[in-house]
């Protein structure tokens, strides 16, 4: 029995091509991967593109006639490379399997892109759009041929310790072409979470922008499914129609469970695993322990919302009452410049105390905002922000970090900070509140200890220092994006059309467009050598220190330095094109050298070092200690004979010279008469001795 079917003709009808293209019947150029599968570059299937990435015929060489197909990363967002390491290989009956995956030559955009293989599901999309209306799914063994394959497949990712983050309708696929088995689609070309729907993201994740919800937690991957669950039940999105911001108003007012299944019609054997599901407190959540007690035939406590804790009387805000800090934080997030006057002027506080009867709520933001203005520093308009923030924070310690559009989870920031370069927007939020110490506020507020939450205080405070040492390279908000995002290739100008992923791709990428550089650009720019600063596990302080030194030459040489300790840890054993193009910038050291000799003699050895190839023979000719000295101790006699010289023509010039040869003169005379008159003395005494 099929596990549902299209009202546009089912599964069944696409099954052929549900991708737009028939991969064995796929002909034309293709790229290779791994000298191994050919990807169809003339040949896409739209129906199986992701946000992020395109979809192509492909083909395995070695197993001919096993549909396949690509999927070519062509936005400008990175993927999840730890996924794609860890899900390689992985087989399991709820999830598309991922083959293999590399960087390609890819034509189209020539440029080096990263590919991705997957088997190719031969019924297509469960869903093509949040918006579309399926034939509902009310078969009895819906728990068993739909939910616990999906489960099973989530446990399988949970051992492996990926978290899906893009469990969803509309990528969810029918593995077979008659349409009896759905599995999980991928979910490693775009950013973690990126492209989920608000109704399919729990409220906390609901609550942020999209690159800001942060790798989450497997809790969070089942309560998709409970979503997806229901939407398949139903055959439809019960909240189409709505816009995200309603979304997670209406589960904040009611809860997801009575949000998306209170008025539909539902199995009663599923209301009990869906209400675990949905469940809105994570520690009530149902996971795949739960689940695997249900499949089995256990029942389970029923799963109880924890009820806020409500007011005497109502807050009044944007012409609306609230009972609840949490509704009312989240109503201020939304209306930031209305809700920071309020807060500042006391009228919070007052609330909190008389109607809520929370002293130690109020406390904590009568603290948050002395916090605030205790920065005299700060513009008015600054203070607002930074109080405002804090005071979010402590009214609800769940929810991400809100200042001003920023909304973001504490890991979710590399996100934003990714997307904002990428898309070339403003980034002053992100930096505001990593000078402003606001994650230091919300780790404040965590009610128990983890030892997470340490490393995170460490981390921000790390970037905290990064962007205050901003002018030089190998900080600043470059360093920033690199050590908050493990995936996020380097975004260097030189590398437009190369895919630079890891510290090992720096040599041979620089290599490859060495030849064709001319010989004034400096290979180093801000966002490569943050890059290497943040990926590079050895020490390079040094060199990060000359590389910014004013003077061209201790510039030159911390640049050359940094780039011959690259090769000679990491390799290539040669690199031509980069040699040559260093080669020609090393105008400043070679003029450090006194000696005319000596800046003749490197001129003309730089040539045959750069046909070597060989990054640390290089530097060590140009900076040998051996010679240094030599030139060094060469240059001060020459110093002090230039001086002598000086000092002579000087003499000459101020009539000194004769003066002294006439004095010599009569010295001479002098000593000379002096001399004649001892003698005869002595004689005279020695005749008088005698003849006495």
């Amino acid at each position: 029995m099929a596990v549902t079917a299209r009202t546009n003709g089912g599964a069944a009808g696409r099954a052929n091509s549900p991708g737009g293209a028939d991969p064995a019947a796929a002909t034309g150029p293709a790229v290779m991967l791994r000298d191994r599968f050919a990807i169809y570059y003339q040949s896409p299937m739209p129906d199986l593109d992701m946000p992020n990435a395109k979809a192509f015929a492909a083909e395995d060489r070695r197993q001919r006639g096993r549909p396949m197909f690509a999927l070519v990363v062509t936005g400008i967002l990175p993927p999840r490379l730890h996924v794609m390491k860890h899900l390689k290989g992985v087989r399991s009956a709820g999830v598309i399997p991922l083959v293999e995956w590399g960087p390609v030559d890819w034509p189209p955009m020539e440029a080096v892109r990263l590919a991705l293989i997957y088997e190719q599901p031969l019924g297509g999309r469960v869903m093509e759009s949040m918006t579309d209306v399926i034939t509902a799914n009310q078969d009895h063994q819906f728990a068993k041929t739909v939910l616990r394959p999906l489960s099973v497949a989530l446990g399988e990712l949970n051992n492996h310790g990926v978290n899906h983050r893009a469990i969803r309708p509309t990528n969810l696929f029918y593995a077979d072409a008659a349409g009896t088995r759905i599995v999980m689609g991928d979910c490693a070309t775009s950013p973690v979470g990126l492209d989920q729907p608000v109704v399919c993201e729990t409220i906390e994740s609901g609550m942020c922008q999209p690159e800001g919800r942060g790798a989450g937690n497997f809790s969070d991957d089942y309560y998709a499914l409970g979503v997806c669950a229901v939407m398949l039940l139903i055959g439809r999105d019960p909240t189409a129609g709505l816009d995200d911001a309603e979304i997670v108003k209406r589960k904040l007012n009611q809860g997801t469970y009575a949000t998306l299944v209170s008025d539909q019609r539902v199995p009663l054997n599923m209301i009990e695993v869906l209400r675990g599901l949905l469940a809105d407190d994570t520690s009530q959540r149902w996971d795949f322990e739960q689940l695997d007690l249900w499949f089995n035939g256990r029942r389970m406590s029923p799963v109880q919302a924890r009820p806020l804790r409500r007011a005497q009387r109502a807050f009044v805000f944007m012409n609306q009452e609230f009972l609840s800090t949490r509704h009312l934080a989240h109503e201020m997030a939304t209306h930031w410049d209305k809700a920071a006057p309020i807060v500042l002027e006391g009228k919070l506080e007052i609330w909190l105390r008389r109607g809520l009867d929370d002293n130690q709520l109020a406390d904590q933001v009568a603290m948050a905002i002395r916090n605030a203005t205790a920065a005299s520093e700060r513009s008015r308009r600054s203070l607002n922000d930074l109080a405002l923030a804090n005071v979010l924070i402590v009214m609800d310690p769940d929810a991400p970090i809100r200042f001003r559009e920023v909304r973001a989870h504490m890991d979710g920031f590399g996100g934003v900070l990714s997307a904002q370069l990428a898309r070339g927007q403003d980034t002053r939020s992100i930096t505001d509140v990593i000078l402003a110490e606001i994650p230091k506020m919300w780790l404040g507020v965590r009610e128990s200890f983890s030892p997470e939450y340490v490393q995170l205080d460490g981390t921000f405070k790390e970037l905290r220092e990064f962007l205050l040492d901003g002018a030089n390279k190998g900080a600043g908000l470059e360093r920033c994006l690199y050590e908050m995002n493990d995936s996020q290739p380097c975004l260097s100008p030189l590398f437009e059309k190369e895919l630079v992923l890891t510290i090992r791709d720096v040599l041979p990428a620089l290599d490859r467009i060495g030849t064709r550089m001319d010989g004034k650009t400096n290979p180093l720019d801000r966002h490569l050598v943050a890059f290497v600063a943040a990926r590079f596990p050895k020490e390079i302080g040094p060199q990060l220190l000359a590389l910014n030194e004013s003077d061209p030459k201790r510039s030159t040489l911390g640049m050359l330095s940094l780039l011959a300790v690259l090769q000679w840890r990491l390799g290539p054993e040669v690199v031509h094109g980069l040699c040559s193009w260093v080669g020609g910038l090393m105008g400043p050291i070679i003029n450090s050298y006194q000696s005319r000799e000596r800046r003749r003699a490197l001129e003309q050895e730089i040539p045959r070092l750069v046909r070597k190839g060989s990054l640390p023979e290089l530097y060590n000719f140009v900076d040998n200690a051996d010679e240094r000295k030599a030139d060094f101790d060469e240059f001060q006699r020459a110093r002090a004979d230039w001086a002598m010289a000086q000092q002579q023509i000087h003499n000459l010039e101020s009539g000194q010279v004769g003066a002294d040869e006439t004095a010599e003169r009569m010295g001479q005379k002098a000593a000379a008469t002096g001399a004649v008159g001892v003698a005869i003395l002595s004689v005279g005494l020695v005749l008088v001795s005698y003849l006495m």
